[in-house]
């Protein structure tokens, strides 16, 4: 049994009714009711209601009458810090990593293009290359949310993001910038192709007169 039950005080504070915190929390509406009421529940449970109220477990009561319960949440807690903070951590090194490749790509490119001394050819190449940025930044967006995320949340389980109800929204997120992720791919890549190809047109007539 579980005593001390802030559960309603919180949901209280967010203007929630029990059958919207039941909703965001993916669990039976008189589920909500019997934890509210002081029973007991599967951490599983405890873990989706806290997540939805953006809280720790251990924050749900302010006592727990089975120390033994009280052990086992509180060590649940500690696993889902340190997952959190280890995918938060990976989530911005694979950020950095995208962002200084793709930068790394535009400085070549804009190599290329500097060899040619025709000013039509630069006029289209610089104008290509500065709408390839936001397109190019949009992708590593859209790629993170469809790709990346998904994957540290099932490396991870017990992680959340800011938003606590990142991982009840994930599926359908994913779905909605997939369509998205594959046009900015082929655009990215028509606009990369452009680039390269008008800086090495110029650079094999320079070379070979063709």
């Amino acid at each position: 049994m579980m005593t001390n039950n802030k559960i309603a005080d919180l949901r209280k504070q967010r203007g929630w009714t029990q059958e919207h915190l039941a909703e965001v929390s993916q669990v039976n509406p008189r589920t909500i009711q019997r934890l509210e009421a002081g029973e007991d529940a599967s951490l599983e449970t405890l873990r989706m209601v806290a997540n939805a109220l953006g809280v720790q477990i251990g924050d749900l009561f302010e006592s727990i009458s089975d120390s033994n319960k009280g052990k086992e949440i509180e060590g649940f807690d500690k696993q889902k810090a340190d997952q959190t903070h280890q995918w938060l951590v990976l989530h911005k090194f694979y950020r950095l990593c995208l962002i200084v490749g793709f930068v790394i790509l535009m400085l070549i490119l804009i190599s290329l293009v500097s060899l040619t001394d025709n000013d039509r050819i630069l006029d289209i190449a610089g104008i290509a290359w500065l709408i390839l940025w936001p397109i190019g930044l949009g992708v590593i967006k859209v790629f993170q949310t469809v790709w990346i995320e998904p994957r540290l949340s099932r490396k991870y389980p017990l992680a959340e993001s800011l938003n606590p109800a990142y991982n009840n929204d994930l599926k359908g997120t994913t779905k909605k910038h997939s369509g998205l992720w594959i046009a900015g791919i082929i655009i990215l890549v028509i606009l990369m192709i452009a680039v390269i190809w008008a800086g090495l047109n110029f650079y094999l007539f320079k070379l070979f007169g063709i």
